[in-house]
């Protein structure tokens, strides 16, 4: 991963000071008096409390999850910030997965604060984009591809036969002021040889797409100007998509799409999702691939066959390529969904 860009997440948890100068998270606000329900706490990172004084009776904090109340975690001054300076917030408080709500324990203190993600601000120059296939994508030139990275050798191709979606679980996106930053992490990864990397020489995706559903193109087809495809290629049934690297032992005619972001217990933000519909929809309309028919796919080169579905997640294909929880129980729950308004058009 890029390492000038990266902030280590230790570091955004040291303190509300320290994450506020950050610039990667965003407070929810606060009130001055709260209801006995709680206050809604969903998406958030974690909670601090205001004016929590010495004096102050001992103040805590509990939080709704799947409709119980968990017991009471004690909230205390903060230990962090610069001596000539008191801090104005408590010590931070995690919040549990799943919590939906968080209630003070205390008398005469403000409801909390809660801290959540902050997306990356929208791109504040133009950047190279490609609209060949009828959905834009940044070019590798857009997102700043380091191509003397880019070791793969002559690039092949094989006719499309199947889709399979992918997330990068980490990075999630988060780490980064930029999610082109992200997107050239992975890159660096996938890229690099050993002890840096995975040495494949390039990006193993066709294409990312970023929580604000921004797509990249990724894998080098040959081309900056139309990913995925051969150069020349016409989007219609038969058409050859560039070997990649994202299923092993499948990877001739398997296009791979990746998510930006771990979803093993949450979902894609909505414009990632959006985005996604629209490559799905797009491809398997031109290139005739029905999303939910059995395709009896055959690696041209290894000789590997299997049937699968028009599109699939990864963890569909562990028979070949082994073990692996990719892209995430929620978004494998919900590729039905997207299959199917794909296949709408």
């Amino acid at each position: 991963m890029t390492q000038n860009n990266r902030i280590d997440r230790r570091t955004l948890l040291t303190g509300a000071a320290a994450v506020a100068a950050a610039g990667m998270l965003g407070a929810r606000g606060s009130a001055q008096a709260g209801p006995v329900e709680g206050t809604d706490c969903k998406g958030g990172l974690f909670t601090a409390l205001r004016d929590v004084e010495p004096a102050a009776k001992p103040a805590s904090v509990r939080f709704r999850v799947a409709g119980a109340w968990t017991d009471p975690v004690p909230v205390r001054r903060t230990a962090h910030g610069r001596d000539d300076r008191p801090g104005k917030l408590s010590e931070i408080v995690p919040i549990p997965a799943g919590a939906d709500k968080v209630d003070v324990i205390a008398e005469n203190i403000t409801l909390p604060t809660i801290f959540a993600p902050v997306t990356a601000q929208p791109f504040k120059t133009p950047v190279t984009t490609s609209y060949a296939w009828g959905f834009p994508a940044v070019t590798r030139s857009g997102w700043g591809a380091d191509e003397s990275l880019q070791t793969w050798g002559e690039p092949e191709y094989s006719p499309a036969q199947v889709i399979t979606v992918h997330h990068t679980q980490i990075p999630t996106g988060q780490e980064y002021d930029d999610y082109r930053d992200a997107v050239r992490g992975v890159y660096r990864f996938h890229a690099l040889p050993d002890p840096d990397g995975q040495g494949w020489g390039d990006v193993g995706y066709h294409l990312m797409i970023d929580p604000n559903g921004v797509i990249y193109s990724a894998r080098h087809p040959g081309t900056d100007d139309a990913p995925i495809f051969k150069p020349g290629a016409d989007l219609k049934p038969g058409a050859e998509v560039v070997t990649a690297g994202h299923v092993r032992g499948a990877n001739s005619g398997n296009i791979g799409i990746c998510l930006i972001g771990d979803f093993s217990h949450t979902l894609p933000s909505k414009a990632a999702l959006h985005s996604l519909d629209i490559v799905l929809t797009r491809l398997c309309s031109g290139l005739g691939i029905h999303p939910f028919a059995q395709i009896n796919y055959v690696n041209p080169v290894n000789g590997i066959t299997a049937t699968k579905p028009g599109v699939s997640g990864h963890g569909d294909w562990q028979d070949i390529c082994g073990e692996t929880s990719c892209p995430g129980d929620f978004l494998h729950t919900i590729l039905p969904l997207l299959t199917a308004l794909s296949q709408l058009g």
